[in-house]
């Protein structure tokens, strides 16, 4: 009977985990590799590029976006053109009054539309409990919000550490590039980090 059972959730199990990371074709992984390269590329284009039809790569197509492989397609900024110029990583830590009045839920949706937040991040460490990637105008705008953030909220944030840094300073601006190891399933090890040899 114990058996049976470990069995029965063993498949439980996999039909989940085959429904949170589908199985894709090659015909799949290329067409997300030429999405990944750029967003907004036509069909037709992907299609000549890997030899099938651009009936095929809108099939395709779709079928990513329904299986939420997808999500949506967003622009890469080019930031200095748009005023941003200095960028900082907050690293915060909510205090237990921050938790005991609100849920995680409007904690994130509070996050997510605070001013100047690129990209924010729920972590969990006993020093912090979020990391924040902010975009200003310069140092004076991002001196002022932290200040203000500091002395209006300081029962419920306490700002473990901001690191500063200018936009011409970003070494990589599209972290997609990792995806076409993941797409891949490949393994990449650190030591080649420093390694003179031609990737």
């Amino acid at each position: 009977m114990k058996n049976t059972y470990t069995l029965a959730y063993y498949y439980a199990y996999m039909l989940k985990q085959n429904h949170e990371s589908p199985r894709l074709t090659e015909n799949d992984k290329a067409v997300l590799r030429r999405i990944i390269d750029h967003a907004k590329v036509p069909d037709s284009t992907i299609a000549q590029s890997i030899g099938i039809s651009p009936q095929a790569v809108f099939k395709i197509r779709g079928k990513l976006e329904k299986l939420g492989i997808i999500k949506g397609y967003v622009p890469i900024l080019d930031f200095k053109k748009i005023g941003i110029h200095v960028m900082s990583l907050l690293i915060i830590r909510l205090t237990e009054e921050a938790w005991g009045k609100y849920t995680d839920y409007i904690i994130n949706e509070r996050i997510a539309h605070m001013p100047y937040v690129i990209e924010a991040f729920r972590v969990t460490d006993v020093r912090a409990s979020h990391i924040l990637l902010m975009g200003f105008r310069d140092l004076y705008q991002k001196e002022k919000y932290i200040s203000d953030l500091q002395t209006k909220f300081a029962r419920q944030i306490e700002i473990i550490n901001v690191y500063t840094f200018s936009v011409d300073k970003v070494i990589v601006q599209n972290p997609l590039g990792i995806l076409y190891e993941i797409i891949d399933k490949k393994d990449f090890s650190p030591y080649e980090f420093f390694s003179d040899r031609k990737q």
